[in-house]
């Protein structure tokens, strides 16, 4: 597992899949149909005789997982087998095969793969729940009634979306937000430039992991509390430390300010009333990426990432996921050296992207800056994150087009 502090939502499917990621999205609608969180309840009604299947591991399932930012809870009733495990307990569902399967896991990485042995062992009505648990979250309520009774959870806390954050800011009980982070990455002064890229939540106090012991007495227990952090494993053990404490009513946002920043600003009408960024560059979430693209003459494209993975030839062949038609490549450690090959675009905008939101998309976008370079912005998760969306959510299906030369086995 890569450690937590550069562990991002687009990494975790990543990290979960490992090198055998290949082929993410060839099979969507082939061996296996997909569905969006917000068609499940209908879905669940129409497809009866259905069998719900997590395949993330026992400690997910069961919100024991070491990396508490992994527990989100469960759908009530699904079977649980570890990706991992599949192929040798594929007898363990073998009864189900003509039956409708969901298969889910955290971000829908694990769950395709599965999809995959399913059908390659016979199964013949499998559906793929497109973004899993974290999706799931961030699904309006209104659209999906039934996810609410549906997601059960073993937490001592409430997990919560961006979306449920800004509403709980209208409400008359108005939540204390504690951001977690530690001093350096709260201050903006960490040795990683990633970290510092990332703001704060409007009116939140700062009091981190590490400090919490010590100043937990002075904390409110009459009132919501609302735990926040980068990635969401500080918030989920704070808010652990504080129900042991007696603390009732403390929430979690889910994969914290990452997954707010990777949320498109059209799905999150508050985003920019609730959040304030500490850098003068912009982050792009890839949907307003590809507005920004599509409404702005001159934009230069800027991949970052070695010349192996711009051509899609990395030993690593996971890595292999093509490019941004029209990109100029550029590694991250001959910028400073090539930055000259630049200068005639020092009035145009300038985009920079990675495999996904690694602190060298970072670390360029502030020498940009530093070297006079004033229209610059960075595009959050990167072509991982671009494709996912492509592949996850409603209304991004134009997001495929945008990425050339990928590999036949990655596609």
């Amino acid at each position: 597992m890569r450690p937590p502090h550069l562990r991002t939502f687009l990494f975790l499917a990543i990290v979960a899949c490992g090198p055998v990621a290949q082929g993410q999205y060839k099979n969507d609608n082939v061996l296996f149909k997909t569905i969006d969180p917000a068609d499940l309840c209908a879905a669940l009604d129409k497809n009866k005789g259905y069998i719900l299947l997590d395949v993330r591991s026992r400690g997910e399932h069961m919100d024991t997982s070491m990396s508490p930012g992994y527990n989100l809870g469960h759908l009530d009733g699904a079977i649980n087998i570890d990706i991992r495990e599949l192929g040798r307990r594929m007898q363990e569902i073998g009864q189900y095969k003509d039956r409708p399967v969901f298969v889910y896991c955290s971000h829908s990485q694990r769950s395709r793969r599965a999809g995959k042995m399913l059908a390659d062992s016979g199964f013949t009505n499998i559906l793929n729940i497109n973004g899993g648990m974290t999706a799931i979250y961030y699904t309006d309520a209104s659209k999906a009634p039934c996810l609410q009774q549906l997601v059960k959870s073993s937490n001592p806390y409430k997990i919560i979306s961006a979306n449920e954050l800004c509403k709980s800011a209208g409400n008359s009980d108005k939540p204390m937000i504690i951001d977690v982070r530690s001093d350096s990455a709260y201050n903006h002064i960490s040795l990683n430039p990633k970290e510092n890229a990332y703001g704060w939540i409007n009116a939140s106090t700062h009091i981190s992991l590490a400090d919490l012991p010590a100043k937990i007495a002075s904390l409110p227990r009459d009132r919501p509390i609302i735990l926040t952090d980068i990635y969401g494993d500080e918030a989920s053990r704070a808010a652990a430390y504080m129900a042991k404490q007696g603390f009732t009513n403390v929430s979690v946002l889910v994969e914290g300010i990452d997954r707010l920043l990777l949320t498109d600003q059209q799905n999150l009408p508050c985003k920019n009333l609730i959040y304030k960024s500490p850098v003068s560059y912009r982050l792009l979430n890839v949907s307003e990426f590809a507005r920004f693209a599509g409404a702005t003459r001159d934009v230069v494209l800027l991949d970052v990432r070695t010349r192996e993975e711009f051509e899609s030839k990395h030993k690593d062949s996971w890595r292999n996921i093509g490019h941004l038609q029209h990109a100029v490549n550029i590694p991250s450690d001959q910028l400073q050296e090539r930055i000259s090959e630049l200068d005639a675009f020092k009035d145009k905008e300038i985009v920079i992207y990675s495999f996904g939101s690694s602190p060298d998309v970072f670390a360029s976008a502030n020498l940009l800056q530093q070297k006079g370079f004033r229209k610059v912005s960075v595009v959050m998760g990167g072509l991982f994150n671009l494709r996912w969306t492509a592949a996850n959510t409603k209304g991004n299906e134009q997001l495929k087009s945008m990425v050339v030369d990928i590999p036949a086995e990655n596609q």
